[in-house]
């Protein structure tokens, strides 16, 4: 079995901090504890199974849209490359902030090579806004097999339980509200934001920006 560990390197750009994160891999005998059930569970008793589905639906759908458009960052190239959100949500003891991950490959043979996405979703002045954080870069080298055939999404997803998740819990099983001020409330969004507020200003500009770097000449497309 292998278990992954992760190493973390930070470039600068200007006044940008940029948090760039390889994998590397080291033989282990001892499974990774599962904990998908155990953080579903929480989460869906905090929100409510119907919401927990609703906002699961709509995250789906921005994305969808996203790609249907060509925003940067969501290009999704067919026969190239793929990725999709994942399953599991962590939501905060407020319900306005959850985090997850999108995992995907690129197919290109004879080396395909994967990756993990923190994704995020805030609810602001009452609605629900969706941002892509950090990439964890996941070489093909990890599999350790010589057959050519990439990652699939529960490799995948066991890897997110480690790097993505691991932190959502305590020891004794309480939502750590800390672990979410460390994601949403950093350097990596805004070098001078302050507040909460601040950081959720910052955000919708990145919502705008988005949005404003696809293709101006060519109408937004909708959802069918």
């Amino acid at each position: 079995m292998w278990q992954v560990h992760l190493v973390m390197v930070m470039l600068r750009r200007g006044i940008n901090l940029f948090l760039v994160f390889f994998l590397i891999a080291c033989e282990n005998k001892n499974e990774t504890h599962d904990i998908t059930n155990e953080v579903k569970k929480v989460s869906i008793n905090l929100v409510g199974q119907q919401n927990y589905t609703h906002i699961v639906s709509i995250m789906n759908d921005s994305i969808k849209h996203w790609k249907l458009n060509n925003l940067r960052k969501y290009i999704e190239v067919e026969g190239t490359s793929e990725y999709i959100a994942d399953s599991l949500l962590c939501f905060n003891n407020n319900k306005t902030r959850f985090i997850t991950c999108l995992i995907g490959k690129v197919l290109l043979k004879p080396n395909p090579t994967a990756g993990i996405t923190f994704f995020y979703g805030e609810k602001i002045n009452n609605l629900w806004y969706f941002f892509s954080g950090n990439h964890i870069f996941i070489p093909h080298e990890m599999k350790n097999i010589k057959d050519g055939n990439p990652f699939d999404f529960k490799e995948l997803h066991q890897i997110s339980l480690k790097e993505v998740y691991n932190g959502y819990l305590k020891s004794n099983g309480e939502i750590n509200e800390e672990w979410f001020i460390s994601h949403f409330e950093n350097v990596g969004w805004c070098s001078t934001c302050k507040t909460t507020e601040d950081f959720q200003k910052s955000r919708l500009e990145d919502v705008k920006t988005l949005w404003l770097q696809r293709d101006t000449t060519q109408p937004i497309k909708q959802l069918p």
